[in-house]
């Protein structure tokens, strides 16, 4: 019992004293504390709380409060109201997130880094990039040729990310070294590959893969067969590997 009246929001304080007012029927303070065996400072909170949620009321005799505990058979009703209130204050959050938002874009921009291990943390790290550009967005990336080597399961998540990027219409920018050429587009095949990817081949070696996508740069490596991802936010240091990735670019071949 005890148990589904804290699951409705009240304290182990406040349920002593709601089971203590239902046996009193009506009580001053001094009386809940001793039955209850609590101090007075305490029942005069629980009380309080008890009263803000709607679960005791009071009568003034004189000058002193006598308090009353809510008929139980009216307690669903009380829950049907906050939930009510609930999906109210619900609507009324959603209209005001995307100001929420502007505010928080307002905020100087902090640094932050997260690794993510194995391949549900590699998975994480895709549909990260899918949830945070839009339409007509675009990002860039390094391949290394070990990537046409990897285990099964980090190739099914290049494969779907690819889908997702063409269904969003988002476009990867990619470098590739001269060696994957054939490989690439016997995989993609030409046409396909230049719907939703661009691609050019270069000479320059990278020690692990790299993707930069607004403010965030990410590293791509493999340990034991078990894929690790560095993502670092910050907005110098992705402008830094953009510059890079723009020069590579520029003297890279289609």
């Amino acid at each position: 019992m005890k148990q589904e009246l804290k699951s409705i929001g009240m304290t182990d304080g406040e349920i002593e004293v709601y089971l203590t007012l239902l046996k009193l029927g009506e009580s001053t303070n001094s009386p809940i504390a001793r039955h209850a065996q609590l101090q007075s400072s305490t029942v005069y909170y629980c009380l309080n709380s008890l009263i803000e949620k709607g679960f005791v009321s009071y009568i003034l005799k004189g000058s002193r409060k006598h308090f009353r505990a809510l008929n139980p058979e009216t307690i669903p009703k009380i829950l049907e109201e906050k939930e009510k209130e609930l999906k109210e204050n619900k609507k009324k959050i959603e209209k005001i997130i995307p100001y929420l938002k502007e505010f928080q874009g307002e905020l100087k921009e902090k640094t932050s880094a997260e690794v993510y291990e194995g391949i549900r943390g590699f998975r994480m790290i895709f549909r990260q990039i899918l949830e945070e550009l839009k339409k007509g967005d675009s990002y860039h990336a390094f391949v290394i040729e070990q990537a046409l080597t990897e285990p099964k399961e980090i190739q099914l998540v290049f494969t779907h990310h690819n889908k997702e990027l063409k269904r969003k219409g988002i476009k990867l920018y990619l470098l590739a070294p001269e060696k994957m050429r054939l490989v690439f587009e016997k995989i993609y095949g030409k046409k396909f590959l230049k719907s939703y990817q661009e691609v050019r081949y270069t000479k320059e070696i990278t020690p692990a893969g790299i993707t930069i996508y607004k403010n965030n740069v990410i590293t791509h490596l493999t340990e034991d067969n078990k894929p690790i991802s560095i993502k670092v936010k910050n907005k110098k240091l992705a402008e830094m590997y953009w510059d890079y990735f723009k020069h590579v670019w520029d003297h890279a071949k289609p």
